[in-house]
């Protein structure tokens, strides 16, 4: 995208809220408010007189909620900005992204955090609606989670391995960090791509990057950016992991 401001619309259904958000934005000094109302009802109209870039979105609002205006925004003929959720509740998260959101905010809002979601914008421009839709329901790498703290993405390309924390799970990412969700690794499992490994009741790895098995010990051993990672594997499991391993790399 070029160096103009993006261009925002804010439906709030508290003045204070909307009145708080347009500061913000404009405080970035990468966005300028074009328009805003605590009024659900003339969004649709507010959307089409000033075309926004990007639409702020409460969800919980009297009369109408934010996906009856995204619903109406559906129809044909009319705009289609990037929509970023401002809610206090997080138990929205999945459906928001269901309507191909660009991002969701949870209030109170982090300065900090708008400003990511105003630069990532900005760094990946516009995209038409369906490719939108696309890149946000048809990416099998991105996980969405229940977090311990609110709604938490997960990258798999860049995830080592995972371990159980009885109704947790922890994600161990190449950098070093580590998210906890609230999802036994059972059901993390089952969204996992076909590079990734059951070594056990407690831990699944991330075989391509997989260092060596530690036979000795039974470890499987990871090692990235001079870090060393391991993880447990059963006994009966090793044998299972060596033929994964070899039917990926034959001459093995």
């Amino acid at each position: 995208m070029t160096d103009h401001k993006i261009r925002a619309m804010i439906v709030e259904d508290e003045q204070e809220a909307l009145d708080l958000l347009s500061g913000l934005l404009e405080s970035t000094g990468l966005a300028t408010v074009v328009a805003s109302t605590i009024d659900p009802f003339m969004a649709v109209d507010l959307l089409s007189l000033h075309e926004p870039d990007m639409l702020f979105l409460d969800i919980r609002m009297p009369g109408m909620s934010g996906f009856d205006i995204l619903n109406e925004l559906r129809k044909p003929g009319t705009v289609n900005p990037h929509v970023v959720f401002t809610t206090a509740h997080d138990e929205y998260a999945l459906k928001a992204f269901d309507y191909a959101a660009f991002d969701y905010l949870l209030k109170p809002i982090d300065p900090d955090r708008l400003r990511e979601t105003l630069q990532r914008f900005r760094q990946n421009g516009k995209k038409d609606i369906a490719e939108r839709t696309d890149s946000l329901l048809g990416n099998d790498k991105i996980l969405i989670f229940r977090g311990v703290t609110g709604v938490t993405f997960i990258d798999t390309e860049d995830v080592v391995y995972i371990t159980a924390d009885g109704n947790y799970s922890n994600f161990h990412f190449v950098s070093g960090r580590v998210e906890t969700v609230t999802a036994l690794l059972g059901t993390v499992e089952i969204h996992l791509g076909k590079q990734f490994f059951r070594t056990g009741r407690s831990c699944i790895v991330n075989t391509q990057y997989l260092s060596r098995i530690d036979m000795k010990q039974q470890h499987c051993v990871f090692i990235r950016d001079n870090r060393e990672y391991r993880c447990e594997i059963s006994r009966d499991k090793i044998k299972q992991l060596m033929d994964r391993m070899k039917s990926r790399f034959p001459d093995v």
